[in-house]
């Protein structure tokens, strides 16, 4: 809503029979506000400075923003739905009371620049206690409830939307979609608007959701005290009767840095001999990248921040690496310290990066079938880049083809060569996925804000064209491939017409058996159209074209 400028059009002093209604209206609305807080934002003495400030969004709506002495502490909209005003509070008045909302959520920090750039928040992207998510979970969350939204394990919100389904709606949809739609976030215009504070930390306490290991753990406490009295019964004359399961090994990593550290040593340990030397830093943090499927390596997330910060550690703590500049500003890794190490010769793979790796082998199962495959099936299996080169080469091993830097070809992988002779020849493993890839059809995911599920399109997607032609002394504007991006054509129609003051209208021609439906407004509106893709839908420049 204000993630570009707005039109303020001055402050005007609030009557004071005016700010009485208004005290009573957020008191109703908001029961958790004290009596300090609401002192502060809404002052009743006389001479005490409280404005209401008329802003114009790019949008074309009309907003009140109430501030004191120009800090913003609410402002209103009105419900496209109900037709009533809402009453919504900024980050600032979060700041002074964070559980202001009863509902919130939490995101990790790396999608609040995804947020800053417009994009609502997707239920992928929620931190939940650990455990798999039951229909429990969400049952407290309505159709459009306002929430606020914080990230990582801050209480105080960053910024504040309204859900755009139910609880029930979240649990069957798989934790898939877009969950949140935004209204106001830290560092957008409205922010801007006030005297632009840092928000405050302090680790959350509360949990707003459960989860099948929450539900379990609730009980802990009475089974716990039925197992004491059930101990205090017994007579154990040796203490080792008694086993606890306090050095089972963790099931998932607990950080970003535990991730990083065991890949390395992983990689170390197991194919560090095969790399050919000196080896590039990035090409080594994309062999990190790919050696576990499924895993996102973020290293903003880590106390290093950088890949050459981490293997500086690596050499100058662990010592198992020296690292040298190739070229300026170009790192290498130029040998590796494998002999006499004790932290690599005690290094054990943990059981969350052995799950990860028999889920990639399952993987690569499904791809050495495709591979046999000669005619196409009924089903479509969609993988990334780094799951298929994952499947080759656990294929590859798995069948013992690998020769130190070589790969020799089975019956199965020859025909990727169309050669008879696959006993006797080797290839190289970038020769070799690149046959895989070329083997296989390319295919494009996209997700757009006003979809809920991503849009998958065998081959390239093709981009938006918007086209400007004169016809009979008249201007017509054409948009074409629209259905490929499941744009409601009536909609947009609708939105042409309201916001540029022209006919526009749905057309189908022959054309559209190659384009889909085209629609035609009056008059050059490519600057208005490309606005209302981008603003409203979504739409990244790059897939929108201007002929």
């Amino acid at each position: 809503m204000f993630r570009k400028d707005f039109k303020a059009k001055g402050h005007t002093q609030v009557k004071s029979s005016d700010r009485k209604k208004l005290r009573q209206q957020i008191q109703q609305l908001y029961p958790a506000l004290n009596d300090d807080i609401l002192s502060l934002i809404i002052p009743t003495g006389k001479g005490e400075d409280f404005t209401s400030c008329k802003i114009s969004l790019s949008t074309g709506d009309d907003i009140l923003v109430y501030s004191t002495n120009k800090t913003p502490w609410f402002f209103v909209v009105e419900d496209t739905k109900s037709k009533t005003e809402r009453i919504l509070p900024t980050v600032y008045l979060l700041w002074k009371c964070p559980d202001l909302l009863p509902l919130k959520f939490h995101t990790h920090r790396h999608v609040f620049n995804k947020l800053m750039n417009g994009a609502d928040l997707m239920l992928p992207g929620l931190i939940l206690p650990p455990g798999s998510v039951i229909p429990q979970t969400f049952r407290h969350v309505q159709r459009d409830q306002l929430c606020s939204i914080c990230l990582d394990d801050n209480r105080y919100p960053i910024g504040i939307g309204q859900t755009t389904m139910d609880g029930d709606d979240m649990y069957m949809s798989g934790m898939k979609g877009r969950g949140i739609a935004l209204l106001h976030i830290y560092q957008d215009t409205l922010w801007n608007f006030g005297p632009r504070t840092e928000g405050p930390y302090e680790k959350e306490q509360r949990q707003y959701f459960e989860t099948d290991q929450t539900k379990v753990e609730e009980n802990v406490e009475p089974a716990c005290a039925e197992a004491s009295n059930a101990i205090s019964s017994l007579n154990l004359d040796e203490e080792s009767a008694l086993v606890t399961n306090s050095d089972e090994p963790p099931t998932h990593p607990e950080s970003m840095d535990e991730i990083l550290d065991t890949i390395f040593f992983y990689l170390c340990q197991r194919k560090a001999k095969s790399y050919e030397l000196p080896l590039l830093a990035s090409h080594f943090y994309t062999i990190m990248q790919d050696c576990v499927p499924g895993l996102t390596l973020d290293l903003k997330l880590s106390s290093h921040k950088k890949f050459s910060k981490f293997l500086q550690h690596q050499q100058q703590i662990n010592s198992l690496i020296a690292i040298e500049e190739t070229k300026p500003g170009v790192l290498a890794i130029s040998s590796f310290n494998l002999t006499k190490n004790e932290q690599l010769d005690s290094f054990r793979t943990p059981s969350w990066l052995k799950n990860y790796l028999s889920k990639a082998s399952d993987t690569a199962t499904a791809a050495a079938a495709a591979t046999e495959s000669e005619h196409c099936s009924s089903s479509t299996h969609y993988l990334r880049p780094d799951e298929i080169r994952q499947a080759v080469r656990a294929y590859v091993i798995r069948n013992n083809l690998n020769s130190e830097k070589q790969v020799k070809l089975d019956p199965i992988l020859s025909r990727l060569f169309k050669t008879k002779d696959a006993p006797s020849t080797s290839i190289g493993w970038n020769e070799l996925n690149n046959a895989v890839f070329n083997a296989m059809s390319p295919c494009t995911e996209v997700a757009f804000a006003h979809l809920e599920q991503p849009i998958r399109i065998n081959g390239h997607i093709p981009p938006i064209e918007i086209e400007c032609v004169d016809r009979n002394r008249k201007r017509q504007t054409f948009i074409r491939y629209l259905d490929t991006y499941q744009i409601d054509l009536s909609e947009l129609c609708k939105r042409i017409r309201q916001g540029a003051s022209v006919s526009a209208v749905i057309n189908e021609t022959d054309e559209t058996r190659r384009t889909g439906r085209i629609v035609m407004a009056q008059g050059n509106q490519i600057s208005f159209v490309i606005r209302v893709l981008k603003e409203d839908y979504g739409v990244p420049g790059k897939f929108i074209k201007e002929i």
